[in-house]
């Protein structure tokens, strides 16, 4: 009950996060890639280089993208010989180039990669959840996953929507 007297509040005691602790999930990105043996890592990238890539598209990757990136710099499928996740230099590259041909709801999304068959994963622009396939030909993009850890497991599992 406040009777307008000034509360005395127990002395702060940081031995224990508190619930800050619980809902912070760090993936081991280079275990979790590498788990598949059908993929090669690359390097990770340095957090200057994926800050520049995010500068040069006006974007915020999600937290989980960002972490990837520092895990490996792309990943190739070796069996299909292509990029499944782009180096970076390719992510700016191909969306630089795919966005003016694609109107304004593709320039809402950043792909990192793609399927084999040209349809590009893709993150919101802003920063926020979801991973998503983009479809050329429908102009419609397709959610696949609510994080990067539930796209990649759905992808190498064969469990994500079709797209």
């Amino acid at each position: 009950m406040w009777s307008g007297a000034r509360a005395r509040l127990p002395p702060v005691d940081n031995t224990w996060a508190g619930w800050q602790s619980c809902l912070v999930a760090v993936t081991d990105w280079r275990q979790m890639l590498s788990a598949d043996d059908g993929y090669a890592l690359r390097p990770g990238a340095a957090p200057g280089e994926v800050a520049a890539a995010e500068t040069a598209l006006a974007a915020v990757f999600p937290a989980e993208l960002r972490q990837l990136y520092l895990a490996s710099d792309g990943v190739f499928d070796r069996p299909g010989q292509w990029f499944t996740i782009w180096p970076l230099s390719q992510v700016v590259t191909r969306n630089r180039e795919t966005w003016p041909q694609h109107g304004p709801g593709r320039r809402e999304l950043v792909g990192f990669g793609d399927d084999g068959t040209g349809a590009p994963f893709c993150v919101p622009r802003d920063g926020s959840s979801g991973v998503f396939a983009w479809s050329p030909i429908t102009g419609e993009a397709t959610r696949l996953a609510s994080s990067m850890s539930g796209f990649w497991s759905g992808w190498t599992a064969g469990t994500l929507p079709p797209h």
